[in-house]
């Protein structure tokens, strides 16, 4: 794992950092270091006051680009999308806009008084990766990226000081040297993804996939909502599937009490091999395998649907959310990989709900 270095890469996948004013004027200086082989996508964007001027670093054809207003753009003309890192420093100086990359400075660019001033107004915060929404209709006019370059960005710093914290992360998971294997990885803290926004489980329910795990709990799926009671959730519709203790457990609601069903392998799930999982509902019954070993448990008898129109949830919940009501709440760390719900696979790489740090392109070979 590459030391403070987060991979970007997918629609939604950023960084932010919010910044006192004062530190973004009147002469921002910027750096990081960029790995990536694709050929464009967004770095760095950080807008000012009424949307006139912006600080824009992004990849196109390859090339390291700085904009810093409508049209005023610097680059170099080597192309630097080879797997490499490369470093890169940017700033702001009176009355010049300056790039470097890897020592090379690109020819500097020169802002008239009108855009000196504009540029006094910076917004907070700035953005490392895809930009939010709020800004994709400043970007599209301005013609510049709205996504995150896929790659790796490391040593963001600002001033010369590191920018060791971001303030959010959207899917900006750790990057990883060396061979890489398909999957997502999961680093805990309140990493997870939203698969679906409105799911019904139904009476019929199906989910395959493959977990390595660097800890022994951690909640790998929900979906649905319970409410509590002295005795512990009682009524709702939900399923859960966690990890507790280095057991695979999964729990059932249709309405009319919960019903859970348990498997603890002979080895551990943590020995670094990939362990196939399937849940399978049918009805008011509930069915788990883990590798060779499989159980099942009956719920009760008169409730069969599970009348869910909830957000799936992978690897963790939001922290605010029904964390009380589960019975456990800490993150999934580790890797997942090839998920199918109902026969359908998930391409987690595409999802638009990605939180903390979650590596939606690669798991470590």
């Amino acid at each position: 794992m590459v030391q403070n270095a987060y991979r970007l890469g997918g629609p939604v996948s950023s960084l932010s950092y919010s910044l006192p004013l004062q530190v973004l004027q009147p002469r921002p200086h910027f750096s990081l270091d960029i790995r990536t082989r694709a050929g464009e996508g967004l770095l760095f964007f950080a807008a000012t006051r009424g949307g006139r001027s912006h600080l824009a670093l992004y990849i196109s054809k390859g090339r390291i680009r700085l904009s810093v207003g409508k049209q005023k753009e610097i680059f170099n003309r080597e192309k630097y999308n080879d797997g490499k890192w490369h470093s890169v420093i940017f700033s702001l100086e009176k009355k010049k806009f300056r790039l470097v990359v890897d020592g090379i400075r690109a020819q500097d660019g020169q802002l008239t008084t009108a855009e000196l001033n504009s540029m006094q107004q910076f917004v907070s915060p700035v953005h490392l990766g895809s930009a939010p929404e709020s800004l994709h209709k400043e970007l599209k006019l301005k013609a510049l990226p709205r996504q995150s370059v896929s790659g790796c960005i490391r040593n963001f710093k600002m001033n010369g000081a590191p920018m060791s914290n971001p303030t959010s992360n959207h899917g900006a998971g750790p990057c990883f040297e060396g061979q890489t294997q398909r999957g997502v990885y999961f680093s805990g803290n309140g990493a997870h993804v939203v698969i679906n926004d409105s799911f019904v489980v139904g009476s019929g329910f199906e989910l395959l996939f493959n977990i390595r795990p660097r800890n022994q709990t951690g909640l790998l799926l929900h979906v649905g909502a319970s409410s509590m009671n002295q005795y512990g959730p009682a009524e709702g519709h939900y399923l859960t599937v966690y990890m507790l203790r280095g057991e695979v457990v999964a729990r059932a609601n249709n309405g009319k009490g919960e019903f859970m069903v348990s498997v603890k392998p002979k080895a551990s799930l943590c020995d670094g091999m990939f362990h196939k999982i399937s849940v399978i509902k049918r009805k008011n019954v509930v069915q788990l395998h883990v590798d060779t070993m499989d159980n099942y448990k009956i719920g009760p008898p008169y409730s069969t649907t599970t009348l869910t129109k909830d957000s799936v949830y992978v690897g963790g919940i939001p922290q605010m959310s029904m964390q009380q009501t589960l019975p456990v709440t800490s993150s999934f760390m580790g890797c997942i990989q090839d998920m199918r719900i109902n026969g359908e696979s998930i391409s987690f790489d595409r999802l638009s709900g990605a939180f903390g740090p979650a590596n939606l392109k690669e798991c470590p070979g």
